[in-house]
């Protein structure tokens, strides 16, 4: 707010009216109308009587009203003394959030440069198909015989044998591997596999150097603002 608005809101609040505070401060009613329209700003001798008069809290009134309104008002050495203190108080705030956005640029781009540096690292899903239970005594490779027309000792046709499983690894385990199982064993065969990626430590780097960035960033803008 303006200076004259603080001054009249201040005679209000004392419930005066402009003769009665004009005479409270020693001061002509009509020099007082244009403190208070803002035609006129005070000497620090009639600065110092409305102070006395009103009780005013420089520190509050410096809070209170435009930086445009304390310039003109510099010239009072109680306000400036005031304005000077606040301008220390803003600088030593401002330096806070520009240390606290450069820190978090600075980490935020050696996070993000580590992760384009060292890349993701290619991770594939390996998976293996059993057709069926092959029984002990048995060939491993039964049921490719049993494709081809070879049955087995009991002539048992395919189609009552095959009892696929199928499993998926994130390591390679070769082309063919044998897990025993009950009554006899199992052969599973490798028949595909499939890129994928997951969370890992280079994925963390990525999002939270870019949240850093940002953040140094709204340090910046903040700090710009608040000056």
């Amino acid at each position: 707010m303006k200076f004259g608005d603080y001054l009249r809101q201040a005679r209000e609040k004392n419930g005066w009216t402009q003769p009665e505070a004009a005479a409270k401060a020693s001061i002509e009613q009509s020099y007082l109308s244009k403190l208070e329209t803002g035609k006129s700003y005070p000497s620090e001798d009639i600065f110092g009587r409305l102070v006395a008069a009103y009780k005013l809290d420089t520190k509050d009134m410096a809070a209170s009203i435009f930086s445009a309104e304390l310039d003109k008002l510099r010239e009072i050495s109680e306000v400036r003394a005031v304005v000077l203190a606040r301008q220390k108080s803003e600088a030593r705030y401002m330096r806070s959030w520009l240390v606290a956005g450069l820190a978090m640029l600075m980490l935020g781009g050696g996070m993000l440069g580590l992760a384009f540096a060292t890349g993701e690292p290619e991770m594939y899903k390996y998976h293996y198909r059993s057709e069926g239970i092959i029984f002990e005594g048995e060939p491993p490779l039964v049921f490719q015989f049993l494709e081809a027309g070879i049955p087995d000792k009991n002539n048992t046709p395919i189609t009552e044998r095959i009892d696929y499983d199928f499993q998926v690894h994130t390591s390679d385990r070769g082309d063919v591997y044998i897990e025993p199982v009950e009554g006899g064993f199992r052969r599973y065969t490798r028949h595909h596999i499939e890129p994928y990626s997951a969370p890992t430590l280079i994925t963390w780097h990525y999002s939270l150097g870019f949240m850093l960035m940002i953040g140094g960033l709204g340090c910046f803008y903040i700090s710009r603002r608040w000056r």
